[in-house]
């Protein structure tokens, strides 16, 4: 009997080498920039360096360490040269893939690349907030600390349903973006609320609420994403087991 919560992953044709780096998925983001990768190979590089990413920015925004800052450019910069060579690596592939599955497949890079410039935004923040001496109170650090937390969660499983696709997982992540939005939300409002009553300055403000519009910015890629990948499952089979 077909197992309906696995389909085949269309990106397996391409290279079968996909399989061998989920078997290292948390010191991928050491992986250096190689036009010798495959196109879904670099899809989770750019994944698993987005990752990293997110861990290392909400600390940033902790600690205001400038250290930490740079190394998360320097990861952010990677990101942008995998998503050429990933989109490159796709349209050169396109036939193989075949028409409908390329529409979906081809704005994969360009998404994530997105998400990359929305956590390159908030790296501009944070470098201000620390050359500035400025500090966030512990409710507002509280409160990004736990919106990073949801965001973290979204892409570790938007990268395992890019590896093996599961539909019970990409349902998943449409709820975790619901609980995103309104943690967002929630937090835009307590900020006004602070502010209103003098516990955070005007400079501060800005700069607290230019960092949740890019995760507001995050979340939508994260969806379009996991939309795609919903959408494919429309256009291929289901499997009997992990692909």
């Amino acid at each position: 009997m077909k197992d309906q919560r696995y389909f085949w992953n269309p990106l397996r044709i391409v290279s079968p080498k996909l399989d061998k780096e989920v078997k290292r998925f948390e010191d991928l983001y050491e992986t250096p920039v190689s036009d010798a990768h495959a196109p879904e190979e670099n899809l989770v590089l750019m994944i698993s360096k987005l990752i990293h990413l997110t861990k290392m920015v909400a600390k940033g925004m902790k600690t205001d360490d400038l250290a930490i800052i740079d190394s998360c450019q320097k990861l952010a910069e990677e990101i942008h040269q995998h998503e050429k060579l990933a989109t490159s690596g796709l349209m050169d592939q396109a036939s193989i893939i075949g028409k409908n599955v390329f529409r979906i497949v081809v704005r994969f890079p360009s998404r994530m690349e997105r998400i990359g410039l929305m956590f390159e935004a908030i790296l501009k923040s944070c470098r201000i907030k620390s050359t500035e001496g400025m500090h966030f109170s512990d409710k507002a650090q509280e409160e990004l600390s736990h919106i990073m937390g949801l965001v973290l969660e979204m892409l570790e499983n938007l990268r395992d349903a890019l590896v093996i696709p599961n539909k019970i997982v990409l349902e998943h992540i449409k709820l975790q973006s619901t609980s995103l939005v309104q943690a967002i939300e929630d937090s835009r409002l307590a900020h006004w609320e602070r502010l209103e009553a003098g516990f955070s300055s005007p400079q501060t403000s800005s700069i607290f609420i230019e960092i949740l519009d890019a995760l507001k910015n995050v979340n939508e890629y994260i969806t379009k994403i996991n939309e795609s990948l919903i959408a494919l499952t429309g256009l291929v089979p289901a499997t009997d087991g992990h692909p």
